[in-house]
């Protein structure tokens, strides 16, 4: 139980308030000071409720600052490279100079809200808030759960609507364009091209596939790692992002035909026991995202490609395109895309398959042009 006490007498005898006394969850002596009485009492009435509870919180806790708690939590998680570079970016152009020097405890919510819709005002994407304000979320989340704060400010604020439009779907590249892509594309990477086109790797699966994951003779590949290459450090094989993206991807024979020749033209590189690159730069290292980037870039320019043709995922949407059309189904396209759940593929491709109005034009058309039951009767 806590107590209160008259505080130190002021100036001509008068009382200068209360001090109430309590003990926090370390059982050490606390004390907060008040004009009245009456909100000493109520204080301490609330200090015990929440300690029953388990919900106190020490006022102090919160007195950190949110950069000085991000860098802790971020320097705590089990993150792969590039989310922690992610998260990194995140605070150091967004958080930390908006919000970074705040107390926890003095954050509000409408002070989150004015930070999100002033990310906004600067032009950025509403995919990019989105991701900003998620990783804000998580921090408080977090502070939450470490007794820092009593709540998180973070909760029911008003973010960008994405809106979807024609431009902003995934446009599947014509098999003239690939072709045309491999041609221009470096000798290192012709096969990656195609690769990418007749396979549906990710780019960064492309870029770690090794000999030893491909089986010439049942003409499959083994996607379980991919090429993670860090701002600092060397580029080095990693598990895959998520445990749907190992899969095994049939392939057909031309693809077979084109790794064959690439690796005469480009012998394989070891670069760890059991790992030998298939692919690598002109330079025999591992590729990099940015180099392989500007190289797209370089291509996207001198080929006209459409403005939605951004990266070298477009070849994979380019795949996914072509299963769609083929005919197979959702669960198909997302085993062989690796994809976590049928729900994420029809978010993406959806607008691919081919919709049922032209079969319910030629249902409604059959239906009309079938003889009646009276007439089969001759009435």
């Amino acid at each position: 139980m806590g107590s209160k006490q008259p505080k130190h007498k002021g100036r001509g005898g008068k009382k200068a308030g209360w001090r109430a006394l309590y003990r926090d969850n370390e059982n050490k002596q606390r004390s907060k000071s008040f004009d009245r009485k009456a909100d000493a009492q109520r204080f301490l009435a609330t200090v015990e409720a929440d300690q029953l509870r388990g919900t106190y919180v020490d006022p102090r806790a919160g007195r950190i600052t949110l950069s000085e708690y991000a860098e802790t939590f971020m320097a705590a998680q089990v993150w792969r490279e590039g989310t922690r570079a992610t998260a990194q970016s995140h605070v150091d152009n967004h958080i930390g100079p908006a919000l970074g020097s705040r107390q926890l405890a003095t954050i509000t919510r409408t002070d989150v809200q004015a930070f999100v819709s002033e990310l906004s005002a600067k032009g950025l994407a509403p995919t990019t808030v989105h991701g900003i304000h998620v990783r804000l979320v998580s921090f408080f989340e977090a502070a939450v759960h470490d007794g820092k704060i009593v709540r998180s400010p973070a909760i029911k604020i008003q973010l960008p609507k994405t809106i979807k439009t024609a431009a902003s779907q995934v446009v599947a590249l014509d098999l003239d364009y690939v072709r045309r892509i491999a041609d221009a594309a470096p000798p290192h990477l012709t096969a990656f091209v195609w690769l990418i086109a007749t396979a549906g790797l990710r780019p960064g699966e492309a870029a770690r596939l090794t000999v030893e994951r491909v089986n010439f003779l049942k003409k499959t590949i083994d996607v379980d790692r991919q090429m993670l290459t860090p701002p600092k450090g060397s580029p080095h094989l990693a598990p895959t992002k998520t445990s749907a993206s190992v899969r095994t991807v049939p392939i057909n024979n031309s693809l077979v035909a084109e790794l064959n020749r690439h690796m005469q033209d480009h012998p394989p590189v070891e670069i760890e026991p059991g790992a030998t690159l298939i692919f690598t730069n002109s330079d025999g290292r591992p590729l990099r995202r940015n180099t392989i980037g500007a190289s797209w870039d370089t291509m996207r320019h001198a080929l006209d490609l459409p403005a939605e043709a951004r990266g070298w995922h477009s070849l994979r949407h380019t795949h996914a395109s072509a299963l769609i059309h083929a005919g197979l189904s959702v669960k198909t396209v997302q085993a062989r895309l690796g994809h976590a759940s049928a729900t994420e593929t029809l978010e993406v491709y959806s607008h691919l398959w081919p919709d049922s109005e032209d079969d319910t034009r030629a249902a409604i058309d059959s239906w009309l042009a079938a003889p009646s039951a009276a007439s089969k009767h001759g009435s």
